[in-house]
């Protein structure tokens, strides 16, 4: 039953919440969307130090610059805005009568008054400008604001006669502009696919253009949107709908980058997204209304109408489709409810027979304890025993190898002491007794020996008492404590103690051992002590150093 429960409860979440897989590019324009107030924030402020810097300015050439980057601003972020900077502009250049910027700010008032849908008023606007005086740098601008205004035209008005009519003329002005493009500006591959698109009619060409136009372009740039945007369309020419919806959500992104409210990216993805099924109607609902918040902060008319056809199909839709969830959420509830009253009954059933269990497990419980307890002991046990064994062990080997030094000491000296005799008796039988007693004379023979007892005596206690060096430094002063002059050697000192350690504690028999002077081996032992932190049982506290227990 418990099953049977489970599996209808995911049967049922899962028909509620059933959605299209998201794609990441979908993904990434949700979590832009979600940072839109900062990057407008951003915006505001660059704005208000524009104005800061327009204010302060006096020098007349540079207010219309600065009037200008204003304008570029607010030029697809609020359109009451940019025509203000585009007609203070035109006035100011009118007043020092500077040609380049009357000209240029009358385009951009001409591409405000196109963008609202007020297309003979810019027309009007364009005509009055003397095509044949154009500033030079400005023919490009002039053909493309006259081509951009009549596309709109032709998109708008949608009429078998005249919409082609004006077709016809914004493809004429753009080969115009063609002739003045230039080929170092970042737009020109944008320039080109638009070119390849509306007057070549070649799709394929089109796109590698817009492709390079993307390579040239940072994503939050205007024309990166509009190649995007332009893509998608060619996509969906070549009847590629995923390409299509691809294009269209990087072109929306790019619009959020740059702060765009003037867009067309995300109304139309929305409407993608409705079209194609209902499983994406939540982010589709989501998208056209954040496109109609836009729209009504850029104050374009046009684009609210637009938008205000669209609006009321997706939401009525998205609410009906909210409705019918809840009735299944209804049913879904009513049915859970009749299962958990089920899984209450069978929860008592368990609830007692679980009762008669505990008493068992309680003197099941307790034997296990004892048990456990002595089996712990008996680890415990196991474990001391092991880890004696493995110091025994340890210590024997150490012991072993000690004896085995011992061994070959004793066995080097043997062979020595043979060879010495057999020396003495050939010099005494060739009577060479002055050469006998000038080789007995000799110290480097036993010096040699000494060091390699030492040296024999060292490597083989520090086997035995691996932590002898560190156990004694211990005893003495920070200050005093006494260091290795090379690995595996110890000092006079360390030597000294040593001995002591292993029970040897007449100073004459260490100075034996050593090769040294008793006085030497008293200076030394009287010179460390001094340096111990207890003095008074020191030797004691060396002979219990490195203790095996």
């Amino acid at each position: 039953m418990n099953r049977l429960a489970i599996a209808t409860l995911i049967m049922v979440l899962g028909m509620l919440s059933a959605k299209a897989s998201d794609r990441p590019l979908l993904q990434q324009l949700d979590s832009l969307l979600t940072q839109r107030e900062a990057i407008i924030q951003q915006k505001k402020e660059k704005i208000e130090r524009l104005k800061r810097a327009y204010t302060a300015e006096d020098d007349n050439v540079k207010k219309l610059q600065l009037c200008y980057d204003l304008y570029e601003e607010y030029y697809v972020f609020k359109f009451d805005s940019a025509m203000v900077c585009a007609k203070k502009g035109l006035q100011l250049a009118q007043r020092i009568n500077s040609r380049y910027y009357e000209m240029l700010y009358t385009l951009k008032q001409s591409e405000l008054l196109a963008i609202s849908g007020l297309y003979s008023e810019a027309v009007s606007v364009l005509n009055k400008l003397d095509t044949a005086a154009t500033d030079p740098r400005l023919r490009f601008s002039l053909y493309t604001t006259y081509s951009t205004l009549y596309s709109y035209w032709s998109d708008y008005c949608g009429d078998p006669v005249y919409a082609p009519v004006y077709r016809q003329q914004a493809n004429d002005y753009l080969s115009r502009a063609m002739n003045y493009v230039d080929k170092n500006s970042p737009t020109y591959y944008y320039y080109k696919g638009e070119q390849a698109t509306f007057i070549l009619n070649d799709g394929q060409l089109a796109r590698r253009y817009y492709e390079q136009a993307l390579q040239q372009l940072p994503r939050n740039a205007r024309h990166y949107a509009m190649a995007c945007f332009a893509l998608a369309g060619n996509h969906r020419n070549q009847g590629d709908e995923q390409g299509y919806e691809d294009y269209l959500a990087r072109a929306a992104m790019s619009d959020v980058e740059s702060c765009t409210m003037e867009n067309l990216a995300l109304q139309t993805l929305a409407a993608c997204l409705f079209e194609k099924d209902r499983q994406g109607l939540e982010r589709a609902e989501r998208y056209i209304n954040i496109s109609m918040e836009d729209a009504v902060f850029y104050n374009n008319r046009l684009r609210i109408l637009e938008i205000s056809h669209m609006l009321p199909t997706i939401v009525n839709t998205y609410q009906d489709t909210v409705k019918e969830q809840n009735r299944l959420m209804r049913r879904a509830l009513l049915f859970i409810s009749l299962l958990v009253v089920g899984m209450l009954a069978a929860a008592i059933f368990i609830f007692r027979q679980n009762k008669l269990l505990t008493r068992r497990r309680h003197d099941l419980s307790a034997a296990n304890r004892q048990l456990s307890e002595a089996n712990r002991q008996l680890s415990d046990l196991n474990s001391q025993l092991s880890t004696a064994n493995t110091q025994l062990s340890v210590t024997n080997n150490r012991r072993e190898r000690l004896a085995l030094v011992y061994i070959e000491l004793c066995a080097k000296y043997i062979d020595k002491l043979g060879k010495y005799q057999t020396l003495v008796k050939r010099k005494i039988k060739a009577n060479q007794v002055q050469e006998l007693l000038s080789t007995i004379s000799s110290t480097r023979i036993s010096e040699e020996d000494a060091q390699t007892f030492l040296s024999r005596f060292d490597k083989a206690f520090l086997e035995l008492y691996p932590t002898f060096i560190e156990e004694f430094n211990a005893l003495l002063a920070a200050d005093y404590h006494i260091r290795q002059r090379l690995s595996g050697a110890m000092t006079t000192e360390l030597r000294t103690y040593a001995l002591i350690r292993l029970g040897v504690k007449n100073t004459n028999d260490i100075a034996g051992l050593l090769f040294l002077s008793p006085q030497t081996i008293y200076n030394c032992r009287s010179q460390v002590k001094s340096h111990a932190l207890c003095k008074d049982n020191f030797d004691l506290q060396v002979s219990r150093l490195c203790d095996v227990n």
